[in-house]
């Protein structure tokens, strides 16, 4: 409950400051409110795991901005992860992790450069994984497994990222972001409309 007080004022923060900050003359043409990206993680979040991929990080974000400096953004992902873990009494067993998460993320723009958009933000989601083990004593059956049973991980997580997106064509945009969650580091394309 503290996690979401604290999540819902940093929102709001981000949102009025969002708008007091908008100093843009009128006479500008109006840019896209809406954006869909798609994205590939290139430093999946189990890195440290020395896990194989399967299915490399991918994601779909829908962003919504209302004025030019602050977005609002719904973002599903998907990753499919396996490791052989070895256990010091020789049990071997592969490890594989289906990992989905759903978040809502809000972002403050800085565009004061042309084809550049700076920006960073925070995420708040829920993220699910699907373990799956296969041990040699599975094969056996008649011999018990020395890794314990893995704790349940899903549940609601709160993060940050900082990111930047670079105009190729009139709506289309390149770009690269960092933070935690289904990558450490994702790069893609995003199509506003």
């Amino acid at each position: 409950m503290r996690n979401f007080k604290l999540l819902s004022s940093v929102l709001t923060l981000l949102f009025l400051l969002a708008i007091t900050h908008q100093t843009q003359a009128q006479s500008r043409v109006v840019p896209p409110k809406w954006e869909v990206r798609a994205g590939i993680g290139l430093l999946p979040t189990f890195l440290k795991d020395h896990t194989k991929s399967e299915l490399q990080p991918i994601s779909l974000e829908l962003r919504y901005r209302p004025v030019q400096r602050f977005s609002l953004g719904l973002l599903v992902g998907n990753s499919i992860s396996q490791v052989m873990q070895a256990h010091h009494s020789g049990e071997n067993r592969l490890v594989r992790n289906d990992f989905r998460l759903l978040g809502v993320r809000g972002a403050i723009h800085n565009n004061y450069f042309d084809k550049w958009d700076i920006y960073g933000g925070i995420t708040l989601g829920y993220s699910k994984s699907k373990v799956n083990y296969l041990t040699e004593a599975d094969e056996k059956d008649s011999e018990p497994t020395f890794f314990p049973e893995a704790s349940v991980r899903n549940g609601l997580f709160f993060t940050g990222f900082v990111g930047t997106n670079y105009t190729v064509y009139k709506n289309v945009n390149l770009f690269a972001e960092l933070g935690m969650g289904l990558s450490l580091a994702t790069t893609g394309i995003a199509v506003k409309f």
